[in-house]
C-alpha cells in the first residue's frame, strides 16, 4: 500500500505543479493574446492551495468511508472530463486559427461593428478574409472588450478546472492510501 500512496501523492503533485510550469514556457492551452503569467500563475496556486487544504484536512477525510472516498474521486475525474471537454470545445469555438498569421480570440459575445460584421459574413473566417486579420483584431479590442475580458475568465476557470479537479481526487487517494498504511502499522495482524 505504501506503493500505491508514493503513486497517489506524486501523481498530486505533479497534476499541482507541472501544468503550470508547462504553461509558462510553452503557452500551451492559452487563448492569444491573453497572458500565459495569469495562467501559469492561477494553475500554480490553486494546484498547490488544493494540496494545502487537503492535507490540513487529512483527519477530518480520514473519517470517510471507502465508498465515500471513491465516490467524491469519480466525480472528481467527472469534473475533469467535462472541464477539458469543454475547454477544447470553447477553444475551438472562440479562438480562429489562420494560416501565417497570429490566431484571433473571438469573444464569447459581440458588440459594435464586430457584431454586426459576423451578422453580415455569416462566420469569423468569413470576416477575417473581407475585413482582413488586422482589422478584426482592432475591432476585437476595441468594439468587446469586456466581452473578451469576460471571456478570459472563463477560459481561466475552466482551464483551471482541469487540473485542480485531478490535482484534488490523486491529492484524495493519497491521503486515504495513508490511513490504509497507518491502520496496518497500528494493528500488525490485521
Amino acid at each position: 500500500m505504501n506503493k500505491l500512496k508514493s503513486i497517489f501523492v506524486t501523481a498530486a503533485g505533479v497534476f499541482a505543479v507541472i501544468p503550470g510550469l508547462t504553461v509558462l514556457v510553452s503557452n500551451i492551452g492559452v487563448p492569444p493574446n491573453t497572458s500565459k503569467f495569469i495562467f501559469s500563475g492561477t494553475l500554480e496556486s490553486l494546484g498547490i492551495f488544493t494540496l494545502l487544504i487537503l492535507w490540513l484536512n487529512k483527519e477530518h477525510f480520514n473519517k470517510y468511508s471507502k465508498r465515500l472516498i471513491n465516490r467524491i474521486s469519480i466525480l472528481s475525474i467527472l469534473i475533469f472530463l467535462l472541464a477539458l471537454a469543454t475547454y477544447i470545445i470553447l477553444f475551438g469555438y472562440q479562438v480562429l486559427d489562420l494560416p501565417y498569421q497570429d490566431s484571433l480570440f473571438f469573444p464569447l459575445w459581440s458588440a459594435g461593428k464586430l457584431k454586426s460584421g459576423l451578422e453580415t459574413y455569416g462566420s469569423k473566417l468569413e470576416l477575417v478574409q473581407q475585413w482582413g486579420r488586422d482589422e478584426v483584431f482592432r475591432q476585437i479590442q476595441k468594439s468587446s472588450s469586456f466581452a473578451l475580458l469576460a471571456t478570459t475568465i472563463v477560459f481561466l476557470f475552466i482551464y483551471q478546472l482541469i487540473f485542480v479537479s485531478l490535482t484534488f481526487c490523486f491529492g484524495l487517494l493519497g491521503i486515504v492510501s495513508s490511513r490504509e498504511d497507518e491502520i496496518r502499522d497500528t494493528h500488525p495482524n490485521g
